[in-house]
C-alpha cells in the first residue's frame, strides 16, 4: 500500500512530493476531512514539529475529492457548474457526475498539503532557503504597478516592471522578459487620442454641413413645389374667370 503527500509551501512557491510505503505513516490521515490540520510529527523525525492543513486529494481512479461531501466513498451528484468538477457548455446545464467524498479512506491515492507550521528543521525542496521561488507574475496594469512601488505619474513605470533573466546559450548575452503594460501613457498614445478626437470633430462638423446643405435642399425643393402649386391655381383660376366672362357676353 502506497501514498502520495503532495507538500506545497507557499511562502517560497515550492512543492514537492512524497511517497509514503509504511502503512503507520499512511493511517495517520485516515477519517480526517479537507481543511483540517494534522501534526507532521508520525511522519518522520524531519517533519517534527511542522502542521499541515489538507486541501484536497484524488482517489486510485482519478476523482478529486469535494469539500462538503461528507463521505469516504465516491457517489454521484448532480453538478450545474457552480461548485466545480464540472464545466457546463450551455448556461442551465446540469450533469450528474462522479465525485469522491472529502474524508480520507484507504483508496485515495493523493493528499495535497500546505504547510501551515513550519517545524525546527528545514525540508531540502520546500521550506529551505535554496527552495525560495519568488513570483515573476507582477501587475500588468501601468496603475497597479504605481500602486505597488509607491510611484507618481511623473515616474517612469517601464523601468519598474518584473522582468524575467532567460539565460544564453552557446556563449551569447542573457535576455529578459517582461509583460506588455497595460494601459500605459505614452506620447504615442496621446497623439492617437488627438488623432481621434480630430477626426472625431472633422466628422461630425462634415456631418453638419451635409444636413445644412440637405435642410437647404429640402426647402429649395418645397418652396419650388409650392409655386408651381400656386401658379397652376392661378392659371386655373384665370381660366374659369375667362369662362365665365365669355358666357356672360354670349347672354348679352
Amino acid at each position: 500500500m502506497t501514498m502520495k503527500i503532495n507538500i506545497a509551501y507557499p511562502q517560497n512557491g515550492s512543492q514537492k512530493l512524497i511517497e509514503l510505503e509504511d502503512e503507520r505513516k499512511i493511517r495517520i490521515f485516515y477519517d480526517h476531512r479537507i481543511a483540517e490540520e494534522i501534526s507532521g510529527d508520525p511522519l518522520g523525525d524531519e517533519f517534527k514539529g511542522y502542521i499541515f492543513k489538507i486541501t484536497g486529494g484524488m482517489d486510485k481512479q482519478g476523482f478529486a475529492m469535494k469539500q462538503g461531501v461528507q463521505l469516504n466513498t465516491r457517489t454521484r451528484l448532480l453538478l450545474d457548474g457552480t461548485s466545480g468538477n464540472y464545466r457546463p457548455k450551455r448556461d442551465g446545464c446540469r450533469k450528474r457526475k462522479s465525485v469522491r467524498g472529502c474524508i480520507i479512506g484507504p483508496d485515495i491515492s493523493v493528499v495535497n498539503l500546505v504547510i501551515v507550521k513550519r517545524g525546527e528543521q528545514d525540508l531540502p525542496g520546500l521550506t529551505d532557503p535554496d527552495s525560495n521561488k519568488p513570483s515573476m507574475r507582477g501587475p500588468k496594469r501601468a496603475s497597479n504597478i504605481r500602486k505597488l512601488w509607491g510611484l507618481t505619474k511623473e515616474d517612469d513605470v517601464r523601468q519598474f516592471v518584473s522582468r524575467r533573466k532567460i539565460p544564453g546559450k552557446d556563449g551569447k548575452k542573457d535576455r529578459f522578459r517582461s509583460p506588455k503594460i497595460q494601459r500605459l501613457v505614452t506620447p504615442v498614445t496621446l497623439q492617437r487620442k488627438r488623432r481621434r478626437l480630430a477626426l472625431k470633430k472633422r466628422r461630425y462638423a462634415k456631418s453638419q454641413e451635409e444636413a445644412s446643405e440637405y435642410a437647404k435642399l429640402l426647402a429649395n425643393i418645397r418652396k419650388e413645389k409650392r409655386a408651381a402649386l400656386l401658379s397652376k391655381k392661378r392659371t386655373t383660376s384665370e381660366r374659369k374667370s375667362q369662362r365665365t366672362s365669355e358666357r356672360v357676353e354670349k347672354k348679352d
